[in-house]
């Protein structure tokens, strides 16, 4: 059971179907919209059950849990209050890596002059997070597991509000740290894999076994009772050359739970270089590939960005239903996205977010990731130096002219 002062949520599994009953001042009124959440919940592909709970995806909690119910709750609370709540804490708890990838999101933000957040400072964002409604906490880095207190911080996130995730290269999931992840609480994770072929994995990670090690240690952490999935990304050159399928293939052999593709997204080292964004072919071929592996008669599930991320579909979570924070307390839309709304040593996340929300190129969904959005790039990308120490505070963007269209995409309008 789920609540906040006028509504309660119950909900349970009948004949494989979960099934929920709003009570409360409001629950007549808001019956509706939770009967047409579940109708949504119960369409989708069932990857896993927990404790006779379903999972649907490994970043949002297992149905009808209790943190299941809060993300529900979420969803109310942002139509009743008309303003959006973060569903996902994205938290970089170290930017420390062995690999050194050429193609790294997170190296522009590492400044070797700022000392990383203490565990309790974390956990004073994490308190945040969860009093702002997250239902998943995702710790990342850098590389996670290098950082000796990831255990107690797992350990630290209330279950009965949020499910914790990890991102990792998975050099480190030997049988000891697994075990102790298992026992910290982890609910999944996602191993970052480049390519299907193990050579050009390496290579682009610069450490000689990488792919190797990372699959070893996926099968631990499924034997330990870690839901596992792999996060990707796309190129047109792999698209084409059968890459991206051959992954799929690899994974679902392999015995886990989901496959995360994500568009390739000019940010990092390659903020300024767009000429790898997909073309509306690549993102055809891209989505048919997805879906005939979703589809399948296995429990596996495909999350294929270039449809999530759609005017079809949810649009760009950033600043909408997560946030990103640096290793240094730096909090961003997403880990893409370079833009910063202010630090945690200096304001708590709860205000940081409403300054976020409440900003006017930020308070509206927009239709697709505002990283790949030409209008978006134009006013808050293009300006920045190419040498710019990253990220860059929102008050020191210049501001840019638009035209009409423009302004219509900005807006979500085309």
């Amino acid at each position: 059971m789920t609540s906040f002062d006028f509504l309660h949520i119950d909900a349970e599994i009948i004949e494989n179907k979960v099934v929920g009953n709003a009570r409360g001042v409001l629950g007549k009124m808001l019956q509706p919209y939770v009967d047409q959440f579940f109708d949504k919940i119960n369409s989708l592909k069932v990857i896993d059950k927990i404790n006779g709970m379903h999972v649907y995806n490994l970043y949002n909690p297992p149905f009808p849990s209790r943190a299941g119910m809060r993300f529900l709750e979420r969803k109310l609370r942002m139509m009743l209050y008309k303003m959006a709540f973060p569903g996902t804490a994205n938290l970089a708890i170290t930017h420390k890596c062995q690999c050194q990838c050429i193609h790294c999101s997170a190296d522009p933000f590492i400044d070797p002059t700022k000392k990383e957040l203490t565990v309790e400072e974390i956990k004073r964002v994490v308190d945040g997070a969860l009093d702002l409604g997250a239902s998943l906490v995702i710790y990342v880095g850098g590389e996670p597991l290098i950082r000796e207190e990831l255990y107690e911080l797992i350990q630290y996130v209330d279950k009965t509000k949020a499910i914790v995730m990890i991102f990792t290269n998975g050099l480190l999931l030997t049988e000891e740290n697994v075990k102790r992840l298992a026992k910290a609480g982890l609910f999944s994770l996602n191993i970052s894999i480049d390519s299907s072929e193990p050579e050009l994995h390496n290579e682009f990670r610069a450490v000689p076994g990488c792919y190797q090690k990372a699959f070893k240690g996926a099968e631990r952490c499924r034997k330990a009772g870690i839901l596992t999935g792999i996060s990707t990304y796309t190129t047109s050159e792999s698209i084409k050359t059968g890459k991206v399928e051959k992954l799929l293939k690899i994974v679902q052999e392999q015995g886990f739970s989901e496959v995360t593709i994500f568009d390739c997204i000019p940010s990092g080292r390659f903020l300024k270089d767009t000429s790898k964004i997909l073309t509306a072919e690549d993102r055809k071929q891209l989505i048919a590939i997805s879906r005939k592996y979703h589809d399948m008669d296995n429990p596996m599930g495909v999350n294929c960005m270039s449809i999530i991320n759609s005017p079809r579909s949810v649009g760009c979570y950033g600043a909408q239903s997560q946030f990103y924070m640096t290793a240094y307390g730096d909090i961003n839309p997403c880990d893409f996205n370079p833009i910063n709304f202010g630090n945690v040593r200096e304001m708590p996340i709860q205000e940081i977010w409403k300054k976020m929300v409440s900003h006017p190129d930020f308070s509206k969904r927009y239709p697709t990731c505002s990283m790949q959005s030409k209008a978006y790039r134009k006013k808050h990308i293009d300006p920045l130096p190419r040498d710019v120490r990253l990220p860059v505070r929102i008050e020191d963007i210049a501001p840019v002219e638009f035209s009409e269209q423009e302004v219509a995409t900005l807006a979500g309008v085309s």
